[in-house]
């Protein structure tokens, strides 16, 4: 069986080192952060779990690429793979070095038509299975799955249209689809600036205080309908009025806030700040006394280190009086970190 899995270049290694412990595999080609191998292994969510891995796909059947009729031919690619045609099908091309002279787009469009005149159910609003054309290296790949799981892209920077505040944004986005969580009641956000996170969360209904001595984007905030208020007052912190959908900035540094939470009140912890793992663990340790038992914690792991799991290991250790941990994953906008999803214990 094959399958194409995505990594961050960061992590190819770890990724091939947690790949090679699941399934024997053989590579069939590298490109960037992105893996096609052969393996035994036929369960998907084997790869789909691991945490070095942020997309995996099987791929169904291969051929060369016809430069000269390549519309027909990723028809016939498609057709191949015998889909149910009362099934609503969403098409996806994901053209990774071959460049043919159309993009990715217009080639859905086209062999979107061809497919739809031979009675498949084209429909890219409310479609129940994703079939994809990966091109490679002067290759075809085809392969389908069933839509509700995690992926509705194979590219998985497809989705991601625009930014709000700012890109890291898509890292909390990325966090909720891929752990499940839902929507806060109360939500601290240490190392909020520019208030990416902070605006997602709110915009879902949650409160929200946000800690940093920077300032938040106000303006990309207000353009959103988002109330937020500025406070630098550490002798006091008022959440009475603090309702959902509206940010509550404490400008000023994580330890200065500890102590102005109210305790056991927070239904979520989120850390995104740009210090070590170790560091920022020691924060999430003493601020832990503001959550609620089985608060949500999602915190990004900056992770420069080459012995990866060592450096998780030291940082789960750090905090593992507090909290569960749940997972670590990477996130396709992770790059260099990873994300850990644990619970207040």
């Amino acid at each position: 069986m094959m399958y194409l899995l995505f990594t961050a270049d960061s992590f190819m290694q770890s990724a091939l080192d947690e790949i090679g412990k699941a399934a024997r595999y053989g590579i069939l080609d590298s490109q960037r952060n992105i893996l096609l191998i052969e393996s035994e292994e036929t369960r998907i969510e084997k790869f789909e779990d691991m945490k070095f891995v942020y997309g995996a796909f099987p791929i169904h059947c291969k051929s060369d690429l016809d430069y000269e009729d390549y519309l027909g031919s990723l028809y016939r690619g498609i057709a191949s793979l015998n889909l149910e045609r009362n099934k609503r099908l969403k098409l996806e091309c994901f053209d990774i070095n071959c460049k043919i002279g159309k993009s990715a787009k217009d080639i859905e469009v086209a062999v979107g038509k061809m497919l739809e005149s031979e009675g498949y159910n084209i429909n890219i609003i409310a479609p129940e299975v994703l079939a994809y054309v990966v091109l490679l290296n002067g290759k075809s790949y085809f392969g389908s799955m069933k839509l509700g799981g995690r992926y509705g892209f194979v590219n998985p920077f497809r989705i991601y249209k625009s930014k709000n505040v700012s890109r890291s944004e898509f890292k909390i986005i990325e966090s909720f689809s891929e752990f499940g969580i839902k929507t806060p009641g109360l939500v601290v956000d240490i190392g909020a600036a520019p208030g990416g996170w902070s605006a997602f969360l709110a915009g879902k209904g949650a409160a929200v205080v946000a800690v940093d001595s920077a300032d938040l984007d106000y303006e990309s905030i207000g353009r959103l309908g988002l109330c937020c208020n500025v406070s630098q007052d550490k002798s006091k912190v008022d959440l009475d009025n603090l309702k959902g959908g509206c940010i509550l900035h404490l400008k000023m540094r994580s330890e200065d806030a500890i102590d102005l939470l109210p305790r056991e009140a927070a239904d979520m912890l989120v850390d995104d700040m740009n210090v070590g793992g170790i560091d920022s663990a020691e924060t999430v340790i003493k601020i832990s006394g503001a959550l609620k038992r089985g608060a949500v914690l999602i915190m990004t792991l900056k992770c420069m280190h080459r012995n990866v799991m060592a450096y998780i290991s030291e940082v789960e250790e750090g905090i593992n009086k507090e909290f569960e941990v749940k997972r670590w994953k990477v996130l396709p906008h992770n790059r260099q970190e990873i994300t850990l999803f644990a619970i207040k214990r």
